[in-house]
């Protein structure tokens, strides 16, 4: 790890806040995540500094920073979707069930 002070130079880092529903909502407790799988992985402080050890460890780069703040402006192209009632998704499993409608 170039500087084991500041364990956030990883490329495959960035904020959770920024990562699409259900991830987001859990930026307080753990305020980065690994996307190096392809999926999301919300990590804690411990895993945060394990990184200086990870196999698969990168430099971050200018490319990183800037696929984290297009994410901040632009969202990750995933919506959030509507809150629902109860009574809403009964009445949607119903009319789905007897073929008459839905959502």
């Amino acid at each position: 790890m170039v500087n084991a002070e500041n364990p956030i130079t990883c490329k495959w880092l960035t904020p959770t806040r920024l990562m699409p529903y259900p991830y987001g909502f859990s930026d307080e407790a753990k305020p980065w995540s690994c996307i190096r799988d392809g999926c999301p992985r919300p990590l804690t402080s411990d895993e945060l500094r394990d990184c200086a050890t990870c196999p698969r460890w990168e430099l971050r780069t200018f490319d990183a920073t800037r696929r984290d703040l297009v994410f901040e402006v632009w969202g990750v192209g995933i919506p959030v979707p509507e809150p629902t009632t109860f009574d809403d998704v009964k009445r949607a499993l119903v009319l789905d069930a007897w073929g008459v409608g839905g959502r």
